[in-house]
């Protein structure tokens, strides 16, 4: 098994590295602005817990998650002590903060990310198309923000690629797993989002604009829901609302595969392993646990 330890960056006085992992659990997900850490370590001394700044997971050379520290917990029990920590990435922050509302000509992500990102820390995607406009909402987030630039611009919305990057093409890489290391494998149909039809209101205050699905209909599924008026894709009325649709049916159905160790895929990479339903498709959620029985990742690919 890979190298696997978790690094607190400290507030000036260096970094704390931890390789007695008790457990360990990363998740990555196609349509949250974040990864999700959560893990249990045994300390060999004292540690302030006032003086973390930064948490990091690393497999090998390579780091996989990165952010605050959102709670911390020291245990001590038969002279051990062990730290329980929650970190979400860095780039919950993009959800977390409003950029000025308004109509934003001629932008691309570089063009969104330089005027409004909250830190520094967070990398994004170059050379991404450049639209028109968008019309920005009051109290939207910017990763709402960035989501109609994404739809605008490629028909799709923005992911988190690595431990703190923006991006809107999708990946050009493939990850071969040996078939030798699946542990469960099989499909998901998941209906419990899914929209059969919206309506959003027109400058007239009437429901005039509406949109349908037909992946409800062999359930017998109604589900019918009403917006106001979004000035956001009142220039392409269609694209929203199938966003919208789209967003509800994302993981409808789905193919998963479990498999000892981690091969370095990341989101929206093609999966290589011939004989199962993963071939050819896209990570669109990605789960990896630690434990004393080693480490496994879980895929979902669309």
């Amino acid at each position: 098994m890979a190298d696997i330890y978790i690094r607190f960056e400290t507030m000036g006085s260096g970094d704390l590295d931890y390789r007695n992992i008790v457990s360990a659990r990363l998740v990555k997900d196609r349509y949250t602005p974040y990864s999700e850490l959560t893990a249990s370590v045994v300390l060999s001394g004292s540690i302030n817990l006032a003086n973390i700044r930064r948490i990091a997971l690393y497999i090998g050379s390579r780091r996989m998650h990165y952010g605050p520290a959102d709670y911390i917990r020291t245990r001590v029990r038969g002279g051990k002590t062990v730290l329980e920590l929650i970190s979400r990435g860095i780039t919950l922050m993009l959800g977390q903060n409003e950029p000025e509302p308004g109509v934003w000509s001629k932008v691309s992500l570089t063009d969104i990310m330089k005027s409004y990102s909250p830190s520094s820390e967070i990398t994004y995607e170059s050379g991404t198309n450049t639209v028109n406009y968008v019309n920005i909402n009051e109290k939207s987030t910017l990763w709402e923000a960035i989501g109609v630039y994404a739809v605008k611009a490629y028909g799709r919305r923005a992911y988190i690629r690595g431990d703190r990057q923006v991006n809107v093409s999708l990946s050009i890489l493939s990850v071969n797993i040996g078939p030798q290391r699946v542990i469960e494998y099989g499909k998901q149909l998941d209906t419990r989002l899914m929209l059969s039809k919206i309506y959003m209101k027109n400058v007239d205050g009437e429901y005039g604009y509406s949109y349908s699905s037909g992946k409800t209909v062999p359930q017998g599924i109604t589900r019918v829901k009403y917006y106001g008026l979004d000035k956001q894709w009142l220039s392409n009325v269609n694209a929203g609302l199938k966003d919208r649709i789209d967003f509800a049916e994302r993981e409808y159905l789905v193919d998963h595969i479990t498999y000892e160790g981690f091969c370095g895929e990341d989101i929206t990479d093609k999966i290589i392993c011939s004989g199962y339903g993963v071939n050819g498709k896209r990570v669109s959620r990605m789960e990896i646990t630690v434990n004393n029985w080693g480490m496994q990742t879980k895929l979902i690919c669309e």
